[in-house]
C-alpha cells in the first residue's frame, strides 16, 4: 500500500498514546504512506472526523482502545474504506481477536503489509459494536471503571473493578429469545458476543469467531457469589459454556427482555437499555489483520 494516503484518527487520552503513537506513525511514513493525522478526545467527534477525512484517503487507522473503536464504528462502516487499528487503549480486545500485535508499531506493520479480512459487526438496538454486549455484572464493571485506574493498572484494572463490584452483584430475571427459541433465566450476567474477546481478555466462547455470521450468547445462572467466582477461570478460557450454571446459545439474532429497563454495555461503554435487540451484519467491515490462525 505504498504511496497511499492514510487517515489516522487518534484518541490522545488513550493510555499508551503518548509513548507509542510517534513510533507507529514513523513506521507508516517510512513504509510510504502519506499521513493525515487528526486527534479527538470526544467520541462524539470521531464520526465527523472520519467521514470528512476518509473522502480524500484510501484507508482509515483508528488509534485508541475498544471504546474509541466502538465510538467510530458507525462512521467507519459509512466511509467504506479499509480500517486499521493502533491498540493504544487499556483493553484492546478487538485487536486481540484479530491477532493484531499489542504494540502500536507492530500494529502499524500489519497495515503496511496490506492484508485485510472481512469481519462481522453486531448491532445492539441499532448501534454497532464489534466485541460483545452485556447486561448485569459487565455493566457495573464499566460504570465503576475510571480513567486514573485504567492509566495506572491497564488491563488489571478490570480485575480490580470486578472484585469491587462482586460484593454488590444481584441476579435479575430475563427472557432470552434466540432465533425463535425462548428461555427464562435468573442471572448475574447475560453476554452476547460478536467477536472472541471482551472485558480485557475474557472469551465469549472457546470456538467463537468474528466472521461466522453468528452471535454467541451465555447467561450465568449461579445461585451465589461464591459459585459465580468459581467460574472466573472458565470465563477467561471461554469454557463457561460447559458449566451446569451457564446457559449457552449460538444464534443469528437475540432479544433480551427484563422486568425493569437495565443498562447495556457494548465494548466497554454503556450505550443503551433493555429491551435489547441484537442482530449481526456479516462481513460488514474490511479490516487490516494478519491471516486467521489455522
Amino acid at each position: 500500500m505504498a504511496d497511499r494516503r492514510l487517515l489516522v484518527v487518534v484518541n490522545p487520552g488513550a493510555s499508551r498514546a503518548e509513548t507509542e503513537l510517534a513510533p507507529a506513525i514513523g513506521a507508516l511514513a517510512a513504509a510510504g504512506f502519506e499521513i493525515d493525522l487528526r486527534r479527538s478526545r470526544r467520541s462524539e467527534d470521531l464520526g465527523a472526523l472520519i467521514v470528512e477525512g476518509a473522502r480524500s484517503c484510501d484507508a482509515v487507522l483508528v488509534g485508541g482502545g475498544d471504546g474509541t473503536v466502538n465510538g467510530a464504528l458507525g462512521a467507519l462502516i459509512e466511509a467504506g474504506k479499509p480500517v486499521g487499528i493502533l491498540p493504544l487503549g487499556t483493553a484492546n480486545d478487538l485487536a486481540l481477536t484479530l491477532g493484531i500485535p499489542a504494540d502500536a508499531e507492530g500494529a502499524a506493520g500489519v497495515v503496511a503489509a496490506g492484508r485485510t479480512r472481512r469481519i462481522d459487526i453486531a448491532r445492539a438496538n441499532g448501534r454497532p459494536f464489534a466485541n460483545a454486549a452485556s447486561v448485569g455484572l459487565g455493566v457495573e464493571i464499566a460504570l465503576h471503571q475510571d480513567s486514573e485506574r485504567k492509566q495506572n493498572w491497564r488491563v488489571l484494572s478490570y480485575l480490580l473493578t470486578t472484585i469491587e463490584v462482586l460484593g454488590e452483584a444481584e441476579r435479575f430475571r430475563a427472557t432470552i429469545e434466540c432465533d425463535n427459541r425462548r428461555f427464562e433465566v435468573e442471572t448475574y450476567q447475560i453476554a452476547v458476543g460478536n467477536g472472541v474477546f471482551y472485558g480485557g481478555g475474557m472469551r465469549v466462547a472457546e470456538d467463537a469467531a468474528i466472521d461466522d455470521g453468528m452471535l454467541d450468547v451465555y447467561a450465568i445462572e449461579a445461585e451465589t457469589i461464591g459459585e459465580l467466582m468459581t467460574l472466573a477461570p472458565a470465563l477467561r478460557a471461554g469454557t463457561q459454556i460447559h458449566s451446569d450454571c451457564v446457559t449457552a446459545l449460538r444464534c443469528r439474532s437475540v432479544r433480551i427482555e427484563t422486568d425493569q429497563p437495565l443498562s447495556v454495555n457494548t465494548d466497554g461503554e454503556v450505550t443503551t437499555k433493555t429491551p435489547l435487540e441484537i442482530t449481526v451484519d456479516p462481513a460488514a467491515l474490511d479490516i487490516f489483520a494478519p491471516p486467521p490462525a489455522a
